[in-house]
């Protein structure tokens, strides 16, 4: 608990948290949701597509989206990590925290086994054992990146859970 009453009361957990600047807690939880935005929208419009949604729209072009979501990734992880040094103290020692993480590991995992399996051969989703693996994968991002979201919230409600007392 000391090193992360340290990390929240350093410059940069106080300058997140108190700076009045639009590139301290403002700015970057903006980031975070342009990035969250990007990253889950995306991967949602995949992976509905691959579950059916939209048949006119042809999948392989779709591949195309795949570093757009990296990138939003990457910007989602940059600023979580510049946002959890305000609240280290809140978000480290929360449970709904690591389960939110938990479900954005999974969800970079289906992103990547999307990418890799039903990407690397579209014309392969012709084979009924393909195209099951690759609606489970689709169905599995879905529920990742929800869950995400939903534990996402959560984490800033500490109270409902009795994990802090008002």
């Amino acid at each position: 608990m000391e090193l992360l009453t340290w990390v929240e009361n350093s410059a940069l957990g106080t300058w997140v948290r108190e700076s009045p600047s639009a590139w301290a807690y403002s700015g970057l939880i903006s980031f975070h949701a342009f990035g969250l935005a990007f990253v889950v929208g995306l991967s949602w419009a995949i992976a509905l597509r691959i579950l059916g949604f939209a048949p006119g729209l042809p999948l392989a072009p779709m591949e195309k989206l795949f570093p757009v979501i990296w990138i939003a990734f990457w910007v989602n992880a940059v600023s979580g990590a510049l946002l959890v040094t305000g609240t280290a103290t809140n978000d480290l020692t929360n449970p709904v925290f690591f389960t939110k993480m938990t479900f954005v590991v999974l969800g970079v995992v289906t992103v990547w086994l999307l990418k890799n399996q039903v990407f690397r051969d579209p014309a392969s989703l012709n084979t009924r054992a393909a195209a099951q693996k690759a609606r489970i994968l689709a169905a599995a991002s879905l529920a990742c990146w929800a869950g995400a979201i939903v534990a996402g919230r959560l984490v800033e409600y500490p109270v409902l859970f009795g994990l802090r007392k008002e």
